[in-house]
């Protein structure tokens, strides 16, 4: 892995977390922690991984509203320069 792509990644998990927590307002989204970030070497797709507090209902709803809620970080992460 080169340092930039380091670098893009440990932005994107930085960014990703924020926009979790200030801009997705679906109540089934809990306590969330984005824990990882990796980018592929020509950066068009990233793998995200988040650990989730709460029992198997609640990890379950929060990964369901993640994915619903998937287009509108991936717009806020476009707004990025």
């Amino acid at each position: 892995m080169s340092e930039r792509t380091r670098r893009v990644d440990h932005l994107l998990q930085e960014e990703i977390s924020a926009i979790v927590q200030r801009d997705v307002q679906d109540p089934r989204v809990g306590f969330v922690t984005v824990t990882s970030v990796e980018t592929t070497p020509d950066l068009r797709h990233a793998d995200v991984w988040v650990s989730i507090i709460g029992n198997d209902e609640e990890r379950v709803a929060t990964m369901a509203a993640l994915g619903r809620a998937m287009p509108f970080i991936r717009h806020q992460l476009g707004r990025l320069h």
